[in-house]
């Protein structure tokens, strides 16, 4: 026999626990499915870092040539598999194109308001639901090793205050005064005051375990494994435990949301784009304030008690194997910028895939030959930072309620 609800939330992760808390706060009786745990995925082991800042979309002017050139390294910041993939191929060609001036410019606000309406949700969070995740808000540090980057950080910075964003231009002495473990090589900085940082995986296990006071009913390690269709409108998924049946269902399910939607005749334009981190203990000379090797793309996180490193975009579908050249070039790229090192402690290597779109924007919509079943995914590097905004827009889109925020542009139209 099926089990009924009013919503069906695909995905375990921090859009779709969001999702789910949003809905029953609304009334709705939901159903939260996810094929493993509670945030086994990309909001486990992710940068951890809330950012309106960060609202440079990934595809922008000069990316293209740096890709170029990176694309083959192994140990690359990018890296794209060679592979026949007809799909990856138009995604590259639509991503090409976003890599210009104005759909940056159009893509920026879009980003910043996400961002700074999530912020504002985190801090209500943690005090509706009492949620203890290390939250902290010391600002974000961009820095540079060399006068080539540091010129591009200043145009960055132009850039964003011309939307509103304060991105303040240190030199390198400026940057050590106020991050003490940064070492010599770095020339200078950008430092965000608004931003913040805190554990991911305690943030969306916290709030998970808050669903079932809310009538939420979670059921993990269950995995989709087709739909139900009546009328060829989908009622529902068959999954591995039975059946599940809704008038509503949510696909949240990061970068797997295009092979269900798939199944309906539907093309999402979501590459999955592998992330790699490494945790460990902190050490005695350990960063208060966030990081971002800008050079190199490499992220700095303190979280409680230890210390992650985190980045790299690797293009090779969806493919969860652990590459340890690139991990070391993450650990290579931190200790670039960080003063101390020695052998870090309780060290664990982790990667996840990002679900990326072309154009760096996020998809929050309902299919259009399908209006039951919606859509939030494409978060790629935002996908914590996004998650409760996304969380409350889709569930006021679900109860057919105004937004927030507006949600043309996060359309799959655009496509």
């Amino acid at each position: 026999m099926a089990e009924e609800s009013d919503v069906l939330v695909i995905g375990g992760g921090a859009v779709g626990v969001c999702t789910a808390y949003y809905l029953a706060r609304k009334g709705c009786r939901v159903t939260l499915i996810e094929k493993g745990e509670i945030c086994s995925g990309c909001s486990y082991g992710n940068a951890c870092m809330i950012v309106p800042s960060h609202a440079l979309p990934v595809p922008a002017p000069g990316v293209i040539g740096k890709s170029l050139r990176w694309m083959l390294k192994e140990d690359s910041p990018l890296l794209i598999r060679p592979r026949l993939d007809w799909q990856l191929l138009s995604w590259l060609l639509r991503f090409a194109a976003a890599c210009r001036h104005r759909p940056m410019e159009r893509a920026i606000p879009v980003l910043r308001d996400l961002g700074r309406a999530s912020l504002r949700l985190f801090r209500e969070l943690a005090a509706s639901e009492d949620l203890s995740f290390d939250f902290e808000q010391r600002g974000l540090m961009s820095v540079y090793t060399t006068e080539a980057g540091m010129e591009e950080g200043r145009e960055e910075a132009g850039i964003m205050a011309r939307h509103g964003l304060d991105l303040q231009v240190l030199s390198g002495n400026q940057a050590r005064e106020l991050e003490p473990a940064l070492n010599r090589r770095v020339v200078g900085a950008l430092y965000s005051a608004e931003d913040a940082h805190g554990n991911s995986h305690r943030f969306v296990t916290g709030l998970g375990e808050t669903l079932g006071r809310h009538g939420v009913a979670v059921r993990t390690s269950t995995e989709v494994t087709g739909w139900l269709l009546e009328g060829g409108r989908p009622a529902g998924v068959r999954t591995e435990h039975g059946e599940f049946r809704a008038r509503e269902i949510v696909l949240a399910m990061g970068s797997w949301t295009p092979l269900l939607a798939r199944e309906l005749g539907v093309r999402v334009p979501v590459q999955a784009g592998k992330g790699y981190s490494l945790t460990m203990d902190r050490p005695a000379l350990s960063p208060k304030i966030p990081l971002i090797h800008a050079e190199r793309k490499v992220a700095v996180t303190p979280i409680g008690n230890r210390l992650r490193f985190a980045g790299t975009m690797e293009f090779a579908g969806i493919d969860l194997s652990l590459n340890p050249t690139r991990t070391e070039a993450i650990r290579r790229g931190a200790l670039e910028v960080l003063s101390g090192g020695g052998s870090p402690g309780n060290v664990e290597r982790w990667c996840g895939l990002r679900p990326c779109t072309p154009d760096g924007l996020p998809i929050i919509d309902r299919l259009p030959r399908h209006p039951h079943v919606y859509l939030s995914t494409g978060h790629a590097m935002l996908g914590y930072t996004h998650g409760p905004v996304s969380g409350k827009l889709m569930a006021e889109l679900v109860c057919g309620e105004p937004t927030s925020l507006p949600l043309e542009p996060l359309s799959l139209e655009r496509f």
